[in-house]
């Protein structure tokens, strides 16, 4: 930049700029939201911005944006993308029970009904045994059933 060169304030993305980028970010996803942090995905990655910018500017009614821009805005737009989802899920189970302990039970049920013969060791012992042997209650519970432990 020459220092004779006036600084124009930025302008805002409009919607429309906005939902082009977005549909630019999805054509290239595979490589922008990949994880790999190596000098030859950071390559390309930087490529692939330089490419959508190249798109981005050629389409018709978009101020001109270097990749940079149409970057930061990407990543602006997830973090609050991102910050709307934690929240939607933190007022979800504020109006409900918690869901681990909900599919917790729910998962439980279903696992019962599905091993009675496993749970059935599971289950405290008879009151009136004053004393509790799992290994005798075993041969017991499979010697009425005619099987063999």
């Amino acid at each position: 930049m020459q220092n004779n060169e006036i600084i124009k304030p930025a302008k805002y993305f409009s919607e429309l700029e906005k939902s082009i980028l977005l549909a630019l970010v999805e054509k290239y996803k595979y490589v922008l939201e990949c994880k790999k942090s190596d000098a030859r995905t950071i390559a390309l990655k930087q490529r692939t911005w330089q490419a959508l910018a190249h798109e981005y500017n050629s389409q018709p009614s978009v101020s001109l944006r270097d990749f940079k821009q149409l970057k930061k805005c990407w990543e602006n737009i997830k973090a609050r993308t991102k910050k709307i989802m934690a929240h939607e899920r933190r007022e979800k189970v504020k109006r409900s029970v918690s869901p681990l302990l909900s599919t917790h039970v729910l998962g439980k049920e279903k696992i019962a009904s599905m091993l009675p013969e496993q749970l059935y060791f599971l289950q405290s012992p008879p009151e009136e045994e004053p004393e509790y042997h799992p290994d005798g209650a075993a041969q017991t519970y499979f010697r009425e059933r005619g099987r063999k432990l």
